[in-house]
């Protein structure tokens, strides 16, 4: 007798494949066949015919590294059949850490009011936090550059020693050994801005010594795009090891061409070089940022007590007029304030869903000084008030989605509608990208079969993450599979009430356990780390 058998469901194995008819028989944490009819009998056994068996989806751009430690049912992530994640993204994340106050800066997604404590200096001993406890899903954690740089320089915008290289050499080859899959930068973002190429090679170089990626939020995706993607495939070449290339839409005031110009590049060099290059996107126009991203560096580098103090004081604020006035910030140049929506806020929810000039106007004072008062109001917490704002035109978005070697994922948090995470929304796609993929992209716009669309949640991600055993409903494969109910599945959230989850998700199971019964949570926690 085994575990769990599927029977007579529409098998979409995650590879394109057109579906077909069987049953997907899993035991000890493995999917054992993927028969026309199997006599094997199970200690549970769901009828599914009429249904949709998939694989979970894997979700290889998310900043969930804290979150699910704050409420291990992960539903946000289980409740749109999320099975594993890819952490640790934008060379944001908690380990390893130095500076405790600078870890949980560079932490998306921290909040003291969670009450989670950082016990760790090490990656390793953080992993060994995040999944000891239990979680429902599976991880798959990239080693942020930018908390290695904070580590061994802290805010330091000087050019790496040759001693302060060795040091973030020794803790990327430190993670590795501890289960991460590679190496992510965040080069938009302090501290990561301030790295040069050869920097960030000779920690790649580290990371390819043990099969990892190099994962990059690039330089600029503004007028220096095509400049950014060159950097970024560089690394990946001279390290000689894969890369992914993150949520990789052209800002809007990008040149004219640029985009079509980086694409041709990256084909080239996935055709001609034989690269292995992948890129991702969340499938909405509309994208999240932490609010103080809109203010320059200084002001919110350093320790957090420090921040607060340049927060609360007016001639900070007179300081940074002409930084809004003239702006060359690379979110600023979007548009006016008006054109920014506050998306979380733990001590102003009722600003949520307002723009900044609303914002001001709410606080009796300017827009500038608004922006000053909300991020102060959350106190220790201000690097997590998020705010939206325009990502990617609707066609540059379709181009982007189109190329066969592009992943879907979240940019955001595993976050939930109730209990410790309630306080926190990152954005839309926390709750519901997987199923308005589907929706909107497959059955409304017919851009894609449902078969492709699922390779684009699960084995493109797998391969470009060097997942082997997730990803695909065969046998062999760890049993993280989805069942969907194609009549059922609908997106529930919108942008302006993104806290919702999909309706269609009836059984969600990773690595064998049951964690989703017809819609209902169980208490498994089977969660581990992906390359297991």
């Amino acid at each position: 007798m085994v575990d769990i058998v599927l029977r007579g469901g529409e098998i979409i194995n995650g590879e394109g494949h057109p579906a077909v008819s069987g049953d997907v028989v899993v035991d000890g944490g493995i999917i054992v066949s993927t028969s026309s009819q199997s006599t094997t009998e199970a200690n549970l056994e769901f009828d599914v015919q009429g249904k949709i068996v998939c694989p979970g989806f894997i979700d290889i751009h998310s900043h969930s590294d804290f979150s699910l430690m704050a409420d291990r049912r992960n539903e946000g992530a289980i409740r749109q059949g999320i099975t594993t994640l890819v952490t640790g993204n934008c060379g944001h994340g908690p380990a390893p850490l130095h500076n405790l106050d600078l870890a949980k800066r560079n932490t998306i997604g921290f909040s003291e009011s969670w009450g989670v404590d950082f016990s760790w200096t090490s990656f390793n001993e953080y992993l060994e936090a995040l999944l000891s406890p239990g979680l429902s899903v599976n991880v798959a954690p990239l080693i942020p550059h930018g908390s290695v740089r904070l580590a061994a320089m802290g805010h330091s915008t000087a050019e790496a020693s040759s001693s302060d290289l060795e040091n973030m050499k020794s803790m990327v080859q430190e993670a590795m050994c501890a289960g991460a899959i590679g190496l992510s930068s965040g080069l938009e973002y302090s501290p990561g801005m301030y790295a040069d190429e050869d920097e960030l090679t000779a920690l790649a170089s580290v990371a390819a010594k043990y099969s990892g990626i190099y994962a990059s939020h690039i330089r600029n995706r503004g007028e220096l795009f095509e400049d950014a993607v060159e950097e970024a495939i560089n690394i990946c070449r001279r390290s000689d090891l894969p890369g992914q290339l993150s949520h990789l839409a052209p800002r809007p005031y990008a040149p004219e061409g640029a985009f079509e110009s980086v694409l041709k590049t990256v084909n080239l060099a996935r055709e001609v070089e034989g690269m292995r290059l992948g890129i991702d996107t969340f499938p909405d126009v509309w994208g999240p940022g932490m609010v103080v991203a809109l203010l320059p560096p200084w002001v919110y580098e350093g320790d957090r007590s420090e921040v607060l103090k340049r927060l609360a004081d007016p001639q900070t604020i007179e300081n940074c007029r002409d930084h809004f006035y003239h702006p060359t910030n690379y979110l600023l140049r979007l548009g006016g304030l008006e054109m920014f929506y506050l998306s979380s806020s733990i001590a102003h929810p009722e600003l949520v869903g307002k723009n900044f000039i609303e914002i001001g106007e709410a606080f009796g004072c300017d827009p500038v000084e608004g922006i000053f008062k909300l991020v102060l109001a959350d106190g220790a917490d201000f690097y997590n008030v998020m705010l939206r704002h325009i990502f990617a035109t609707s066609d540059d978005l379709d181009l982007l989605l189109s190329e066969p070697y592009c992943s879907v994922e979240s940019d955001g948090v595993v976050t939930a509608t109730d209990g410790a995470l309630s306080n926190f929304t990152m954005n839309r796609s926390s709750f519901c990208y997987t199923i308005r993929f589907l929706d909107e992209y497959v059955f409304k716009r017919e851009m894609f079969s449902l078969e492709e669309a699922i390779r684009k949640m699960t084995s493109l991600p797998a391969d470009s993450a060097g997942l082997s055993k997730r990803g695909r409903v065969a046998p062999g494969m760890a049993a993280d599979l989805v069942v969907l109910d194609p009549d059922k599945l609908s997106d529930k959230s919108t942008d302006d009430e993104p806290r919702a989850y999909p309706s269609g998700i009836e059984i969600v199971i990773v690595n064998g356990r049951l964690v989703l019964n017809n819609g209902q949570r169980t208490e498994n926690l089977p969660g581990r780390l992906a390359t297991q």
